[in-house]
């Protein structure tokens, strides 16, 4: 299992507009994410910010996983869909 981010957004104004669109359900909370690719996200999480790219609100997640090896994930967090992943 993933431990806990350090910070969930860039700034403190993206933060709460994440927690609004959560309570309005325009974005899937983080830890639906976290469900969804449990077998996926396995490692310890280093950071968690989110971004508004294109249209779209992302979770763009850094991970460390057991090989040493740090992963820079990205998630629409509205959809859930898994859009990139790379070494970092």
């Amino acid at each position: 299992m993933i431990n806990s981010p350090s910070c969930l957004a860039h700034d403190e104004d993206l933060s709460n507009r994440v927690v609004e669109w959560v309570k309005e359900g325009k974005v899937l909370p983080f830890d639906t994410i976290m469900q969804r690719y449990e077998s996926r996200l396995k490692g310890r999480l280093l950071d968690l910010e989110v971004e508004q790219k294109h249209g779209r609100i992302i979770y763009e997640l850094e991970i460390l996983r057991e090989d040493g090896i740090v992963y820079e994930i990205k998630i629409d967090a509205k959809t859930g869909e898994w859009l990139k992943e790379k070494v970092d």
